[in-house]
């Protein structure tokens, strides 16, 4: 894998936006929107995940390239899709963000930031950092969060706050990491994900970034989906334990 240090600046930089979406037609086009006035001249590519609503619609209307699943197959599935798409397309940098309005298109500048500069494979958006805007959690799923990046921390040797945060940057050589994962996260991606990455070598970094509630119509912290999201989190934590000390066995026995 070719470290952006070891790649010619002359490059041209092909940014690509993947959201995924799941019934967010209500707010899917106003986010789009956005994202082109923040980051002119990106790839928008909303994977619409077997929504029941416009999504579709709105999302090609606002300007987005929409890749439409035949069924709703999970958050995953779709992340791994839009990456996939981008991948092909050559996009040097991408962008994931949610479709819900959660992630305020305003913070894009901040999260591109430390790659465009050769800083960072891997930029998180935390909505913990000093300097982030974000809504109220629960203090449940705060509590099982902070554990999660405790763990994460230990592993990666450096100071995570928000393991997570969908709101996510990477370069070229990242996306090519995650693109060809023999067995890529379908149930929690975001916090393996991350894992995977500090595990190849991946230079890490967090910026604060603003986050709203959940705009659309299916929200993720509702009282009933909250249920199942926080023994989701805490499944993640254990997985990335058990991740982390299979790579540890595998590596040895390389050597």
């Amino acid at each position: 894998m070719i470290s952006p240090r070891e790649r010619s600046s002359t490059v041209r930089e092909q940014v690509s936006i993947v959201i995924p979406a799941h019934n967010e037609g209500r707010v899917v086009g106003s986010v789009v929107q956005r994202v082109c006035e923040n980051v002119p001249g990106a790839a928008v590519l909303v994977v619409d995940d077997g929504s029941r609503d416009d999504t579709r619609a709105q999302a090609a209307a606002a300007g987005a390239r929409v890749v439409r699943l035949p069924f709703n197959c999970g958050y995953g599935v779709a992340l791994l899709t839009g990456l996939t798409a981008a991948f092909r397309a050559g996009a040097t940098t991408v962008v994931t963000m949610d479709a819900d309005g959660q992630h305020d298109p305003t913070s894009l500048a901040a999260i591109l930031k430390p790659v465009r500069d050769g800083e960072a494979d891997l930029v998180l958006g935390s909505r913990y950092l000093p300097g982030s805007v974000s809504y109220p959690v629960s203090a449940l799923r705060r509590i099982v969060s902070w554990w999660l990046s405790r763990i994460l921390t230990l592993i990666a040797g450096q100071r995570l706050t928000d393991t997570t945060t969908g709101f996510q940057c990477m370069n070229r050589a990242t996306l090519e990491l995650f693109v060809t994962l023999r067995d890529f996260p379908e149930r929690a991606p975001d916090a393996d994900l991350i894992l995977y990455a500090v595990m190849a070598g991946s230079r890490v970094r967090e910026v604060p970034v603003t986050m709203h509630m959940d705009q659309g119509g299916e929200s993720m912290h509702g009282a009933i989906k909250s249920m199942f999201y926080v023994p989701k989190l805490a499944t993640a934590v254990l997985s990335v334990l058990l991740e982390y000390a299979y790579l540890r066995a595998k590596a040895r026995r390389l050597r």
